[in-house]
């Protein structure tokens, strides 16, 4: 059975994720290595799979005019930052002081400009 493993780019349609594997491959006249990617649609029945994703895909009957993939299973799962959580965790608000202290820095550094421009 064909098996292939690649990364997930797409999850937007229902039960199907778009899959991009990567080979290389050499260039007989000049002896090079270059990259070349295929993008499959395969089949992810329970919608499990998300974009980042590091998946193993095996061929299937046609389940669709471009999908005749099926995803046997997640390999990695791709970590997800959260930026809204991050601001909310317990760093005291530190996250906020930084960002008033650099906006008062970037002030201080315009004014200094304006300062020498009028000279």
């Amino acid at each position: 059975m064909k098996t292939f493993i690649g990364k997930v780019i797409s999850d937007k349609a229902n039960k199907t994720i778009l899959v991009a594997v990567d080979r290389w491959m050499v260039v007989p006249k000049y002896k090079k290595k270059i990259k070349r990617t295929s993008k499959f649609m395969a089949h992810d029945e329970n919608n499990d799979c998300r974009m980042g994703d590091i998946v193993r895909i095996h061929i299937s009957r046609p389940l669709s005019k471009n999908k005749t993939w099926r995803m046997t299973d997640i390999l990695r799962r791709e970590r997800v930052y959260d930026a809204e959580a991050g601001a909310r965790s317990s760093d005291g608000g530190l996250a906020e002081q930084s960002a008033a202290s650099s906006h008062t820095h970037l002030g201080s550094i315009d004014r200094g400009f304006a300062a020498s421009a009028a000279l």
